[in-house]
Parts: structure tokens; sequence; C-alpha cells
């Protein structure tokens, strides 16, 4: 019998050996190392420069120190009420397995419900970042039937101001697209016909929670409440439910893992078959890494147990879908006609090159990756992580899945420490995102070690629960929310603006003007005006044929204000001294008046 299936079928045995006594110390004293933890936080962000150009320093600051602190404080609360089990015991509802799927089923409806008015009302239907922006790019060119948008000659050699970042280079400039992988593009596409795109993201959402039910139930199939808590803990993830509500492909990374992990737990041939299916398109969603980081544990216990054939079809399946997502642009501009030799420009010589470019071995980075993970504590439910700890450290036996969820874990951080260990916008931290139902698995074992086998729950265990819920979802979910909008909305104003200006082309000067490179943002098929470009892709001869053409309009930092932007210069030498050329250039010319935006 596998490791798998022989974990599943103890499961049914299991019987925690752990006193009352013993339990509730556990809960107490990790609840007080994370009150500790928080102020650690806190105090951190709170002696942080909350002008600082550098964005998770500038976020740690203004948004999540005082969070941070608030948790501290609720953790040494509920560890002194908890000390004793002072609490009335709570009868365990959701003991029937049919009230806990009703549960589920109600659970991710509300969940896409919450993601479709926090995407209407604090994020304002807006893709924020370039990252997001360029999800929805490529998702209006796949939903035209094509995967490359064509550019009208008379652009062409104006596409490097036009989309100076995250583009894919082509040779000539004869078309745009994003340099990220299509899958959640295409994905988001099928709603964009629909008519609905922020569908999207409330779908994927509600697939995750379905999929983490699913999960839950095959491992603990004589603990509902177990799956019943690790939902709570998910659906009340102020990370959770706003990135859900933007164009990061970070969502549907989470709502694959877990559908994958439900389908391999299955063990049957036609569920490995679908798991196939699965992670061929997790491994193409935007980046190649996330998903194999996730499902390498898995595979690798696969051998470890000596199922030689079923770890031979996993190798085989995601060396193969990674060989075609790190060659898929080559594939494609070859398909599209680009000759052979400029095709592999953009294949697996170009991967390693972005690989080695990403790498990232600097103490600062080290030091970004703490207050990314202080980041992330601060915007999960309140309980989650402690639980998961509890969980990770507390199993009575060698529990192969959850060894394997937390390697993934492990993993996932290795690689982003080394490569990417500045994430940039993101609410909480993003490159965990695919994690959170590991987490969440965690928190739910860790659940089942806190409240043992007894037909009634301890009531510091639930009394725990349900106070850490309601707050995170009452008041720290709204507190999140509203900082979202008050972040999003200075660029959603900005972006309206031009969008709507009378004039061919806005050029957006943004060297002082924090974060303005995400200001510029075109239709791919360059049929909406104005067009907005970048200065800094844009040299004399360019110019003055644009001047002598359109009418240009110029934003700069003057115009930041009146949006709401802040004016925090964020780019080095030679980008000052290429913005104070731009100027000259355009004053000699005699071209570019001041952006108004008048409609």
């Amino acid at each position: 019998m596998s490791l798998f299936r022989r974990e599943i079928s103890e499961t049914r045995r299991a019987v925690f050996t752990v006193s009352d006594v013993a339990r509730r110390s556990r809960l107490n004293s990790v609840l007080w190392g994370f009150a500790w933890l928080s102020f650690a936080g806190a105090f951190t962000g709170a002696f942080l420069d909350r002008s600082s150009p550098q964005i998770t320093q500038y976020f740690m600051a203004v948004q999540d120190a005082i969070v941070l602190f608030a948790i501290g404080l609720f953790c040494l609360a509920l560890a002194w009420l908890t000390r004793n089990d002072v609490a009335p015991s709570i009868e365990r509802n959701f003991a029937q397995a049919d009230a806990a799927v009703r549960f589920a089923w109600i659970a991710a409806i509300i969940v896409g419900c919450a993601v479709l008015v926090i995407r209407r009302f604090a994020y304002l239907d807006f893709a924020l970042s370039l990252d997001e922006f360029m999800a929805e790019f490529d998702a209006a060119i796949i939903a035209s039937g094509r995967l490359l948008a064509p550019v009208p000659a008379e652009w062409r050699d104006y596409v490097p101001a036009l989309q100076p970042i995250f583009r894919l280079a082509v040779p000539e400039n004869a078309y745009l697209i994003s340099s990220y992988l299509p899958v959640n593009a295409a994905l988001r596409a099928v709603f964009l016909v629909l008519g609905e795109p922020a569908l999207a993201g409330a779908i994927l959402a509600g697939a995750a929670v379905l999929a983490l039910y699913g999960v839950a139930r095959k491992l603990w199939p004589d603990r509902p409440d177990a799956a019943v808590v690790g939902v709570v803990l998910l659906v009340s993830s102020s990370q959770f439910l706003i990135t859900a509500a933007t164009p990061y492909a970070m969502t549907a990374h989470l709502a694959l893992n877990l559908v994958w992990l439900w389908l391999f737990l299955r063990d049957t041939r036609a569920s490995h078959g679908m798991a196939a299916v699965v992670a061929f398109a997790a491994c193409g969603l935007h980046q190649v890494a996330f998903h194999p980081l996730f499902a390498a544990p898995f595979v690798l216990f696969l051998v470890l147990d000596r199922r030689w054939k079923l770890a031979a079809f996993y190798s085989a399946v995601y060396a193969l879908s990674v060989l075609f997502w790190i060659l898929y642009w080559s594939l494609l501009l070859r398909a599209a006609g680009a000759p052979s030799v400029q095709s592999a420009d953009v294949g697996f010589a170009y991967f390693i090159q972005r690989v080695v470019d990403m790498i990232d071995v600097s103490p600062f980075g080290l030091y970004l990756m703490v207050l990314n993970l202080f980041r992330f504590l601060a915007w999960q439910s309140l309980l989650l992580l402690p639980l998961a700890l509890i969980g990770l450290s507390g199993w009575r036996s060698r529990n192969t899945t959850i060894t394997c969820l937390a390697l993934g874990i492990v993993a996932t951080l290795g690689v982003v420490l080394l490569l990417m260990p500045n994430q940039g916008h993101g609410w909480g931290y993003r490159y965990l995102h695919g994690c959170l139902g590991s987490f969440a698995l965690l928190a739910a074992q860790g659940w089942i070690s806190v409240t043992g086998r007894d037909a009634r729950m301890r009531g510091s265990p639930a009394l725990a629960l349900l106070s850490s819920t309601a707050l995170s979802l009452l008041v720290l979910l709204p507190w999140r929310a509203y900082q979202v909008h008050t972040f999003v909305a200075p660029y959603a104003t900005a972006t309206d603006a031009i969008a709507k200006s009378r004039t061919d082309v806005v050029i957006v000067d943004f060297a002082d003007i924090w974060y303005g490179a995400d200001l510029v943002r075109n239709d791919p098929f360059l049929r909406a005006s104005p067009k907005v470009m970048s200065p800094f892709n844009l040299d004399e001869k360019k110019l003055r044929d644009l001047c002598g053409r359109y009418d240009v309009a110029v934003l700069n930092r003057q115009d930041a204000p009146r949006f709401g932007l802040r004016i925090a210069p964020e780019l080095p030498e030679p980008f000052l001294s290429r913005s104070r050329n731009f100027r000259d250039v355009m004053r000699s010319l005699n071209c570019g008046r001041p952006f108004d935006g008048r409609r």
C-alpha cells in the first residue's frame, strides 16, 4: 500500500494520545509566540521610512505595522483567555458530512460574491500594476481569437515606448504580447468573451474553496470539522479575498494547486490523467516555476514509495510541460512566420538568461524576505499560521501529505529568496499565495491536534477560532479593503483621465512619479486614442517625427498631485538624465502641451 493511501486509511483509526491539558498548553504557547512575533513586526514597521520609494518598506510602514500591533494584542488576549478551559463547550455543528459539504458550497458562493464586491468598490475594476494590466492585455488578445496582436506599421518604431515593461521582444516589433505565459490570460479571456471579466477571480476563488474542502475530507474522512476549519481559515484571509479581486495569476495558482492535489490523492488512473492536464495548465499560468515547486515533493515521495510507474509518469508530465512552456514563445513566433534564428532568441537560452538576470543573493534581498513574511502574517486570518505551526509540529505519525505540503512551502520560499525577493506590488505576500491551501491544510491538522477526538469541542480552541474569524472578517478585511482602495484610487483616476484626454499622444514623464511607469498602458491592438508612451524609449528623431504628426501632451510631476499620486523619485541615473534631456528636446521642438485631462 502506498504512503498516501496508507495515511488516509490510518486517519480513520488515528487516536491522539495528547492530553487535553497538553493541547491547550500547545495552543496557548503558540499564541504567546505569535504575539511577540507580531510585536516584532510592528516595531520593525514603525521604524521604517513611510516616504520610502521601496514599495515593500512603504507597505510595511504604512499598511502593516498597525495591523501587526493589533494582531499581537489579540494573540496576547487570546493566550490569556485560553490559559484555562474557561469557555463553555460548543457543539460540533459540522460533525456530519452532509452539513460540512453544504457549508463548503455556501462558503464558495459567498466568497465569489465577496470577491465581486471587493473588485467593484475597493479595487475599482482596475488593474493596478503592470503585471495585472498585462494579464488583461493578453486576455483581450486571446478573446479576439489571436495569440499575438499585430502592430500597425505606423506604430512599430514606437512599440518600446508604447509598452516599455513586461513586453516580449518580437522581431521588427510586428506584434504585441506580454512576456508572461498565457494560461491565466486565457482563463480571463473566457469571461471577457462572456462579458463578465470580473467573474474570473470569483470563480477561481470559489473553486479553491471547494478543492480545499475535498482534499481535507480525503485526508481526514472522520473529521469533517477539520475540513470546515480549513475552509474558514482560508476564506477569512484578507490576502485570499483581495488578491482574487485582482487580475494576478496567483488565485489561479492556488485553485489549480488544490485541484491537482485533490485529483492526485484520489489515486485512480482517471484522476492521475486529469491531474496531468491540470499540471500542464498550471505550469503555463504566468511563470513556469510555481506549480512544479508545489508538486515536486509529492513526486519525490512516489519515488521513495517505489511507485516507479506513477513517479515516471509525473516526472515525464512535468518535464514535458516545463519544456513546452519554456519554448512556448519560440514556437509561437515561428508559427507567426518569424525566421527560425529570431524565434530562437526567445527559446531556452532566453529562459536561462532571464533566470540568471533575476538571481539576487544580496543581504538586502534577505531583508526584503523578512519584511515579506511579516506582511504575509499581517494579511492572513488570525489563527491560520498559529494552527499551521501546531499542525506542522504536532502530528502523531509521519503524514506524507503534510510533509509534502510543508516541503512545497519551503521550496517556494527558497526559490523566491534566490530569484525574486522583491515582489513589488501585492496584498500580503503573493509569491506564497499558491501555498495558501497548504497553510490551511496544515492548520486543519493543527485543529485536530488541539481538539482531540471528543464528541464536543473544547472551549479554548472554539473560542480562539470564533473570535479570530470574527475579527478577521469584520475588522481586518474592511480595513484592508479601505487601504487597498486608498492606494488604488489615484492610479485608477489618473489612468481614466489619460484615456479620456483629447489628444493623440500622452507622454508620461514618470521619473519623479512613484510607479508612474504603470500609467503607460495601451490597447493591445492600438485602436484606442490617445496612445500613451514612455519618454525613455524615444530618441530625438522619434520625438521630432511624433511632434510633427500628432498632438502631444506631457503628464509629469506637476500633474501628479491632482490625482493623488506620490512624488517619490525611484529611478536612478541614467533615467533622471534622460528625463532632463527629454524635457530639453521637447522645449527645443516647442512640442508637448501640458496635460489637462479634458474629456
